[in-house]
């Protein structure tokens, strides 16, 4: 009861100061996702809003959540509607999966613009979210909330009929329902159910009947995730819950006799605006013709790659003037270009993959808007980062290593199909693959064989990409063989854009060096190692010992391991094994080895949760020395960071995959075939130097009710 009743003290305090500011609420979505951490899941909550008309204060959707990080982008629109505000920001939670995750926060305000003028003029935005974050037993994941898209601000002419397709990203396969939010729940402001609006909760479509009465009004919906069939979440502590399935009743029952797996808010704002004599779409009111991608497509992509499509829109008596597009941080749209007496009107959209902080799965919802400000119906496509293939593993790893003109590739050729090198290529056509009997040696320059330059905000990110050739090879050969191939580098300190080429002076107190991860079975300091160009085979009852060694002849140089992590794919959040150089996780040990170049931790792979067959190392390492004597400097968990030490930029190491079997398998050097005549898209990176960003860690403990049995009438009676 206390927990509670801290939130809504803390909502009504932010509600106390929030309505003196000029922040114009227009609508938000939200998005979440999860990742281990010892015992404790770090939640990531990523939202998206909308203020309209755009000015200088704060996003109140950022104060409302105290969120990690925000960001506001000015988007100009046309004559018809002024300068808005994106807004985009990210909320880090440690949660306790015991519990379920539930937040609602309320901040200030919506736009007097929007709703009927007997309303309150600062009226706050609120919402609510609620999800059970514990592991499924279909797909022995931790349960992952649908995701909504954020729609533009949308107009629809008062006397014709529109269809809004919400277009919800769902994971985990579950049956999806959208509803209108309740006051009770604390899930709106408006809480309006307009009668010239119908939403078909099965479909998640919003259906405008034009009969509507001319205004700005707010749609505030909830979206919620139900199993198909009988499901058992179990919790940290081994207890489990039954969620059964989902029963197909009425479209207002389903309500309040099943239990969602999670509540998502969707919040965004329609136009009703001047009526029009010809309702049909691509008279007036234009319409999106190929080669838009559809309504609610998903668009595979791997990190840095460069996802590129184009949209084109018509309209027979409108003269379109543009398109607004609501998209992630970095998207660019080219300059509008016109076909067929300019009734055609197409742009191309880019985005590059990993540049910008953003979750695994990004919408860009997109209209098209005529000179008059008519304005098409929206669509939404979903850019989906892959992580690898759960049910196909990496057999054979490959090596990649970056230098200062080129990046050097060593891949297996069961990874590509065992194609030979005349059907393979790189970006750049005209570039030779070269290999021997069993592996492919590529050697990819950095400024040719159209390897491409990306930018963070203190790193040149060179990508290149290994390819089927498209003469001579099926459309399955093709989908086949698709591997990305990146070198980060950090940037010098002045900003400058070029590669940093040559060594800073702490880099020449250091020399020559480099770092290595190594695995073993049992703990011998004489052997500690693992194959090259091959897995790592272990059993799920071994105890890995996990060796990270720097090479240097530099005699005072000591190796400090800030940060290791497993996971199940290399580019994939897992279980952190340390942190700030500190262990995270209960069963990791560290290994006295008395060598200053050398740490060994060890981990039970009995302990590691949902049994994955196979796992990657990724460790952020750094060289210390002292600079003013030839003793050894010290760094460590809670060590104090002397001024008299000199410091290495920070590096990130990979190494694996080491696949698990169980005691019970086969011969674990026994590979299937058919585990060979299939390749997975399969992606691989490295990184030289570079300070890695730490954001922070800020939670909001309060937000979180410790009842597994909790629902929202419960809620109500505390």
């Amino acid at each position: 009861m206390s927990l509670q009743l801290s939130l809504l003290a803390m909502s009504a305090a932010l509600l106390q100061g929030c309505c003196f500011t000029s922040f114009s609420y227009f609508g938000s979505s939200f998005g979440l996702e999860t990742s281990l951490v010892g015992d404790t899941i770090q939640v990531y909550v990523y939202y998206r809003g909308i203020s309209l008309p755009c000015s200088q204060s704060l996003d109140q959707i950022c104060v409302a959540l105290n969120c990690t990080k925000s960001r506001t982008q000015i988007v100009g629109d046309n004559n018809h509607t002024a300068a808005w505000c994106l807004l985009d920001g990210e909320i880090i939670f440690h949660h306790n999966n015991t519990s379920l995750f539930y937040i609602s926060p309320s901040g200030c305000c919506w736009s007097s613009l929007v709703g009927s003028q007997r309303e309150a003029e600062n009226l706050p935005f609120t919402f609510s979210l609620l999800a059970d974050l514990r592991n499924r037993s279909d797909n022995v994941a931790i349960n992952a909330p649908p995701q909504p898209p954020l729609l533009p601000v949308l107009r629809v002419p008062q006397n014709c009929t529109a269809k809004y397709n919400l277009t919800i990203y769902e994971k985990d396969g579950d049956i999806l329902r959208c509803r209108y939010g309740q006051t009770a729940r604390h899930e709106c402001a408006h809480c309006t159910q307009l009668p010239f609006f119908k939403l078909d909760q099965e479909n998640c479509i919003l259906h405008y009947n034009g009969r509507g009465i001319y205004g700005t009004y707010s749609v505030e919906l909830v979206i919620e995730d139900y199993p198909r069939e009988a499901t058992v979440l179990t919790h940290s502590d081994d207890t489990q819950t039954l969620h059964s399935a989902f029963e197909d009743t009425s479209s207002t029952a389903f309500n309040q006799s099943t239990k969602a797996l999670s509540s998502i808010p969707m919040q965004f704002v329609i136009i009703v605006d001047r009526p029009l004599s010809q309702c049909a779409v691509g008279i007036f009111r234009p319409v999106f013709v190929h080669p838009t991608p559809p309504n609610g497509a998903r668009i595979p992509a791997s990190l840095y790659d460069e996802i590129t499509f184009t949209i084109s829109a018509i309209s027979l008596n409108e003269r379109i003037t543009g398109f607004t597009i609501v998209g992630p941080h970095g998207l660019h749209k080219s300059e509008i270009w016109r076909v067929n007496g300019d009734k055609s009107v197409s742009t191309n959209v880019s985005w590059s993959v990993g540049v910008h902080d953003a979750p695994k799965q990004v919408a860009v919802c997109f209209v098209s808007i005529t000179s008059s400000g008519l304005q098409s119906e929206p669509q939404c496509i979903w850019i989906v980062l892959s992580t690898g293939l759960h049910d196909e593993p990496s057999l054979v790893g490959p090596d990649l290593q970056c230098s200062t003109n080129a990046m050097f590739l060593t891949v297996p050729r069961s990874l590509v199909a065992n194609l030979s090198e005349s059907n393979l290529q790189l970006n750049d056509a005209s570039c030779n693959i070269t290999g021997n009997t069993t592996h492919l040696l590529v050697k990819i320059p950095l400024s040719g064989c159209g390897t491409k330059l990306l930018e963070d905000e203190s790193h040149d990110i060179f990508t290149n990409k290994i390819i089927s050739r498209n003469r001579n090879t099926t459309l399955a050969e093709r989908e086949q063989v698709a591997i990305p191939v990146t070198c980060k580098f950090q940037r010098l300190n002045n900003g400058s854009k070029e590669t940093n080429l040559l060594k800073s002076t702490t880099e020449k107190i250091f020399g020559d060096y480099s770092f290595e991860i190594q695995f073993s079975k049992q703990y011998n300091s004489s052997r500690r190692k693992a194959k090259v160009h091959a897995p790592f085979n272990a059993t799920n009852k071994d105890l890995l010992y996990i060796s990270i060694i720097v090479k240097s002849n530099v005699t005072t140089l000591s190796l400090y391991v800030e940060s290791c992590q497993m996971s199940e794919y290399n580019t994939s959040a897992g279980i952190t094994l340390l942190q700030q150089g500190c262990l995270n996780n209960s069963t990791t040990k560290e290994h006295q080895t008395g060598n200053s170049k050398e740490k060994v931790y060890s981990i039970k792979l009995s302990s590691l949760p949902h049994h994955p067959t196979q796992v990657f190392v990724t460790c952020n390492v750094q060289l210390c020395t002292n600079a003013y004597n030839s003793t050894s400097c010290s760094l460590g968990c809670g060590s104090d960071n002397s001024s008299q030490m000199e410091h290495s930029d920070m590096q990130q190491v990979s190494a694996g995959p080491i696949h698990i079997k169980k005691e019970t398998d086969s011969d674990p050097g026994v590979i299937k075939e058919d585990k060979l005549q299939f390749c997975p898209k399969i992606m691989f990176s490295a990184e030289i130097p570079g300070n890695l960003n730490k954001s922070s860690n800020t939670s909001i403990s309060n937000y979180f009710v410790k009842s597994e049995k909790l629902d929202y009438d419960h809620i109500l009676k505390i």
